[in-house]
């Protein structure tokens, strides 16, 4: 049995009084998420019969395990068509269409997760511990900007990244490291093909900092010089917005220099998603070394699965700064 056979689709009902095993009435199926997406996405082709109702729950399964879970949040069908194509969002969603107010005085990225879990009914999974303490104003703020902006806030002084994640249907929060399981990629066994590109186009090479009477207190420039080779692109950022302009300034230019954007085709494996480390070797585009997922997409077509995976030499996380600081 091929790998892909295993990947199963159950549907249930909006009232969720039916469901249905529904993957051999699929034609096609793509699990995919990046790192910047709150919620990670199911799209599938299926026919008219089978159980496929907006707003009922689907889930993607690999043996006994569960790869998604969440809601069919659109279908459509044109008229030759002979099946219904589906988009299926997992609980992120919900943590991108609610917001609330909030004041958070000395609490970490954490338990400020695990407290907007409790007040709003999401299941809430293992959360990657920061220790620090932090204070902050949200005011109309979506639960996704709170969450990930406190663990923006937190990376700043851990040094770490973050990634959000829903297993089955509970909210994780993950630190983002090399583990033992981290994947090698290599052509003539998983690695199908491999593109790679290089842009300037969003770069900032300048960081000025201005106080509220807009004056410059200080100005950094990229290490490379690369204001000299292509042209001052600066970004302008306001004193009072930042606890440490000099350390905020630093990561825009780390984050916004020359972008190196790979991507790699690859036999399907579900351990392939946004957040894990792959090494990679392919001669040709002369990409070599460790890499991040920082987005993945899975698709079974005709019986045959195959991963494509977007790769960054740097481990980037969804940096987030919503809110404000306390005037107190």
């Amino acid at each position: 049995m091929a790998y892909g056979d295993l990947l199963k689709i159950r549907a249930w009902s909006l009232d969720g009084t039916r469901t249905e095993h529904i993957t051999e009435k699929v034609q096609a199926k793509t699990w995919s998420g990046s790192y910047r997406d709150c919620a990670r996405q199911l799209t599938f082709s299926v026919l008219p019969e089978a159980l496929a109702e907006l707003g009922g729950q689907v889930r993607l399964y690999l043996g006994p395990d569960i790869l998604f879970s969440g809601h069919i949040v659109s279908r459509s069908r044109d008229s030759p068509g002979k099946t219904i194509d589906c988009t299926a969002l997992d609980n992120g969603l919900y943590l991108k269409r609610s917001s609330t107010y909030m004041a958070v005085r000395n609490q970490t990225a954490e338990a400020v997760t695990a407290q907007l879990c409790g007040e709003f009914g999401v299941p809430c999974g293992a959360l990657a511990a920061t220790g620090v303490p932090l204070s902050r104003n949200f005011l109309g703020v979506s639960l996704y900007q709170i969450m990930q902006t406190m663990y923006t806030l937190a990376a700043e002084q851990t040094g770490k990244q973050y990634q959000i994640r829903f297993l089955s249907n509970h909210l994780t929060v993950v630190e983002k490291a090399v583990g033992t399981e981290s994947i090698r990629l290599v052509p003539g066994s998983n690695l199908v093909s491999c593109r790679s590109s290089e842009s300037i186009e969003n770069m900032v090479n300048r960081v000025a900092v201005y106080d509220d009477a807009f004056r410059k207190l200080a100005q950094y420039d990229s290490p490379e010089n690369y204001a000299a080779l292509y042209g001052l692109m600066q970004k302008a950022v306001k004193a009072s917005e930042r606890e440490k302009p000099e350390a905020a300034a630093r990561d825009i230019l780390e984050q916004n220099g020359i972008s190196t954007t790979i991507t790699a085709q690859c036999l399907g494996n579900v351990k392939l998603i946004t957040g894990t480390a792959v090494a990679v070797h392919e001669p040709v585009t002369g990409t070599d070394g460790l890499f991040w997922i920082t987005a993945d997409s899975h698709t079974v077509r005709r019986g045959v699965y195959q991963t494509k995976v977007t790769l960054d030499f740097r481990n980037l996380m969804d940096k987030q700064t919503a809110g404000s600081l306390p005037k107190e």
